[in-house]
């Protein structure tokens, strides 16, 4: 009996020492589930020891149609395989196989999210602040630039009948001085004939 349990122990002993010896997916980028706004040139799969060289990941779109890895490199722990052109909106799955430190190939899967709407709407929303804050300047610009000429017009309409005013003014101070001169030579005229008849009289 003791035999039978000693034996278990060791043979569970070793199983859990070599599952814990394989190398697994520690971390990637884009990671599992995410959501991406971003613009994507590529995947990077980091691991919790090194891998071979030989070492493969693939990239399948939501159609099941696998998109063109450039360039596979494997440095140490962590494998990346690069785009030759931004993953477009959708939903992307990612498979790899690697060839552990232990020499166990070893292969698992996971998925993330390309969705652009966010960034493509924050950007038209600054391309219309931008164009309402032009506008809203430009306008003002404008009525900076016409007050100018409406002050002028105005200034002009009420310098021209003050120019007006000041002509009948004047025409009329000069009629009444020929009015005066007039009314002075009668006078004097008046006087002078007087003065004649009164002399012939005597």
């Amino acid at each position: 009996m003791k035999r039978i349990m000693s034996a278990t122990l060791i043979l569970l002993f070793a199983f859990i020492t070599t599952v814990s010896a394989h190398t697994g997916l520690t971390s990637s980028s884009p990671a599992d589930g995410e959501v991406v706004v971003a613009d994507i040139y590529k995947v990077d799969l980091e691991f919790n020891s090194k891998i071979e060289s030989t070492s493969t990941v693939k990239v399948f779109n939501e159609n099941e149609k696998e998109m063109i890895i450039s360039n596979t490199q494997v440095n140490d722990h962590v494998m990346t395989g690069a785009f030759m052109s931004p993953l477009d909106k959708g939903t992307y799955t990612v498979e790899w196989k690697i060839i552990g430190a232990d020499g166990h190939p070893i292969q698992g899967s996971y998925s993330f999210v390309v969705s652009q709407e966010e960034v493509g709407s924050t950007h038209a929303h600054t391309q219309t602040e931008t164009h309402a804050h032009d506008s809203l300047k430009g306008s003002g610009s404008q009525h900076h630039m016409e007050d100018p000429i409406a002050h002028g017009e105005t200034k002009k309409s009420v310098e021209k009948p003050v120019e007006q005013q000041a002509e009948a003014t004047s025409k009329i101070a000069s009629n009444d001085v020929l009015v005066v001169i007039l009314v002075v030579l009668f006078t004097i005229a008046g006087g002078f004939v007087g003065w004649l008849i009164g002399r012939r009289q005597k």
